[in-house]
Order: C-alpha cells, then structure tokens, then sequence
C-alpha cells in the first residue's frame, strides 16, 4: 500500500532538507508547495496572490502519485488543520496510508541563523526572513503527529529518525 508521508513545519526547521533526503534514499515522489507556489508567481507576476493553489497542486498530483503506488513525501508548513485535513483525505481517497511528522527546531538563536543563511533552492523564491516568523501562525495538529526535533543534531541523524518515523525504509 502506498504511503503519503505529511511533512509539516515552519520555515527553518529543516523540513524541506529532509523531506528531500528522505525522497532521494527512499525513492518516494518529494512535493515541495514552495515550488509550486513560486511557479505560479513566476507565471502570473511576482504580486501574484497563491492562496491555496500551491496546496491544491500538491493535493493533485499527491493522489495521482499515490494512486499510481507511489510513496509521496509531501513537503509544506501546513500550518492549519483543514491544509492537514485535506492531505488526510487525499491519502484516504488513494487507498493509502499516511504518516504525519511534525519538523521542528527548538533552539530560537539555530532557526535565526538557518533563516539568514539559507538558499531555498527554487528560483525566485526569496527566503523566510527571522522577523516574519514572529508574526506566523500555527494551528496545533489535532492529529497528534510524530515530532521530530532538528535542534543541534546532524541532518544524518535526524533522516535515520526519520525512516523509522516513516517506515519507508
């Protein structure tokens, strides 16, 4: 049975790094949002509003992929419940399993310097600065996830913590 992986986490925690090694050692489908949303913006202009058309891309090729007996990582913040609620319904629909994680880095001053000297790895995509994440919302996952904490650890150490998570390995 296909496997959606539900990867969610504020910008600086490591999410998309590790939802990129897990898809890459796995062979699991990795969809970043940051990259659909960005090619929207590419294609409409740069004041381009993206709602949720980046989620509902990801919801779309997700059950595509899922239906096809693909693993899918799927990578986003996720930072309200009904985004989670959909990613559960696409994994239900598909006849897949799904397994939510929870990145996050609990160490203020490390997220700040992830944040300042990160390059996103999608054209145009200008990075999260430390100042806008005081000001971003978080829902609590009512779906009490797997959480995994990338404060002072290696990127190694945490991808091993999480192919157990996920069981993809």
């Amino acid at each position: 049975m296909p496997r959606l992986v539900l990867m969610s986490g504020l910008p600086g925690s490591g999410k998309s790094t590790l939802s990129r090694l897990l898809s890459e050692r796995t062979g699991a489908k990795h969809l970043r949002i940051d990259e659909f949303e960005q090619n929207l913006r590419n294609t409409h202009g740069p004041d381009f509003d993206v709602g949720t058309l980046g989620y509902q891309q990801g919801y779309t090729l997700a059950a595509d992929h899922l239906m096809a007996g693909h693993d899918v990582v799927a990578d986003a913040v996720n930072a309200v419940e009904q985004a989670r609620q959909c990613w559960r319904n696409v994994a239900k629909t598909a006849g897949a399993d799904i397994v939510e994680i929870e990145i996050l880095c609990s160490d203020a001053d490390e997220v700040r310097s992830r944040l300042r000297t990160r390059d996103t790895g999608i054209p145009g995509l200008a990075p999260v600065t430390p100042d806008a994440m005081t000001t971003r919302r978080w829902e609590q996952n009512t779906a009490n996830p797997a959480r995994l904490d990338t404060a002072g650890r290696s990127t190694d150490a945490c991808l091993e913590d999480l192919l157990q998570l996920t069981s993809l390995a």
